[in-house]
């Protein structure tokens, strides 16, 4: 009764501020509690965050995955050309639409991630990864070709390369896959951080938002390869945000402020895949306005009573730089160790901490290179990343006066 109340005191007010584009993560799924979504509980939960419900247990709807797939690679002169022609190729209805600039390919060459992967790639400064799905791979051929062919007809056209080697198809999507890892801790550069990495505009205004998102970075002075989910308009990035001294914090903050006045401009959302959380849950009335906020907070308070499920994040959030994983306090003890940590980690055993992104890749469990602990006990603690986690809080707060015995 309390959420119908809700919804039917801000109906109009919710139909009229939701952007209406294929990827939006931000603010509390309103939407689905209207008369014409069919007033869907576990659909305006969704995205919450922890901060209504802890799901114990789901039933999921499963859709058709194409058994055969066919790769087409389209080059363009920047990554911002290639954003300009989202629409003539989601016309063609591919299964998945991917894009990735020079800067990525770039970072991995210094990496030396994949640097025989990119090499497949066609000319270009800025690509598309254009997927078609089908029952047989003569027929996902048969659409890429007729993209190929629709392509060619126009004023510039890119250029292209049609995989037909399931191996190198593969290759190439790992290409794409790696962006964080390969744009994070590149040698010779500053570390890059989140904190911008996921915002969504509609897909027809990719191009020219990425142009703007650009500008806005080199005023900041701040460098980051851009790539995502371009046929959702979904643009990921890490950049190389200064998060330990006072001026670099007060930077970051302001940019992001800036940052998010931009998307809204285009109509397009803060998060369009990982969520608000704490990062940018103040930045969220810039998106709904103060009514919509109140909407939010009783939304909250509905599920939530007693305001116990992850208080700081979506409403009343803390501040996106109150805390900082590293911050002005950073300050962790250079330990003379047995084995050197040279290259890349500047011969400091802390800043070899810092190496993990989050991204899991150390619990797979069946392909490619993974983690033989976490193999054995499938526990977060005995992973790659558990372990690096587990040292970096070592080295804060002083824990060291006894010791490291374990």
């Amino acid at each position: 009764r309390r959420l119908k109340a809700l919804r039917d005191r801000y109906a109009d007010l919710i139909r009229q501020s939701y952007p209406d584009i294929p990827r939006r993560v931000s603010g509390y799924n309103l939407p689905w509690l209207l008369p014409e979504h069919g007033f869907h509980l576990a659909r305006a939960l969704v995205g919450s965050e922890c901060t209504c419900v802890t799901v114990l247990e789901a039933t999921v709807r499963l859709v058709s995955s194409p058994p055969v797939r066919s790769l087409l690679v389209l080059g363009y002169p920047d990554v911002y050309t290639a954003g300009d022609h989202i629409m003539e190729v989601l016309a063609h209805k591919p299964i998945a639409l991917e894009g990735l600039d020079d800067n990525l390919v770039q970072d991995m060459k210094k990496k030396r991630l994949h640097p025989e992967d990119v090499q497949l790639l066609p000319e270009g400064g800025g690509w598309l990864l254009v997927e078609f799905g089908a029952e047989t791979k003569n027929a996902a051929d048969d659409q890429a070709r007729a993209l190929m062919d629709a392509l060619k007809n126009t004023k510039k056209p890119p250029s292209m390369k049609l995989f037909d080697d399931p191996e190198q198809e593969r290759t190439i999507w790992l290409v794409r896959r790696s962006g964080l890892g390969a744009t994070a801790r590149v040698p010779n550069a500053k570390d890059t951080w989140e904190g911008w990495e996921d915002s969504a505009v509609p897909p027809e205004k990719l191009g020219n938002y990425l142009r703007d998102l650009r500008k806005l970075l080199t005023e900041f002075g701040y460098a980051c390869a851009l790539y995502g989910h371009f046929g959702q308009g979904c643009v990921h990035t890490r950049i190389d945000f200064d998060l330990v001294s006072k001026a670099g914090v007060e930077k970051y903050r302001s940019f992001i402020h800036r940052a998010a006045d931009l998307v809204i401009s285009y109509g397009g959302s803060l998060s369009g895949e990982h969520g608000d959380g704490q990062s940018r849950g103040e930045l969220l009335p810039k998106m709904f306005g103060p009514e919509l906020m109140r909407a939010f907070h009783e939304f909250k308070s509905i599920w939530d009573p007693d305001w116990k499920m992850n208080p700081g994040k979506i409403i009343e959030p803390y501040r996106a730089d109150e805390n900082l994983r590293l911050g002005v306090d950073y300050r962790p003890p250079q330990l003379q160790t047995h084995f050197k940590f040279p290259g890349d980690d500047q011969g400091s055993f802390a800043r070899a901490t810092l190496r993990r992104v989050g991204v899991g890749e150390c619990r797979r469990e069946n392909v490619g290179t993974m983690c033989p602990s976490y193999r054995v006990t499938r526990e977060e603690m005995h992973s790659t990343r558990g372990r690096a986690r587990l040292l970096f809080e070592m080295l804060q707060d002083n824990p060291l006066n006894d010791g490291w015995r374990d």
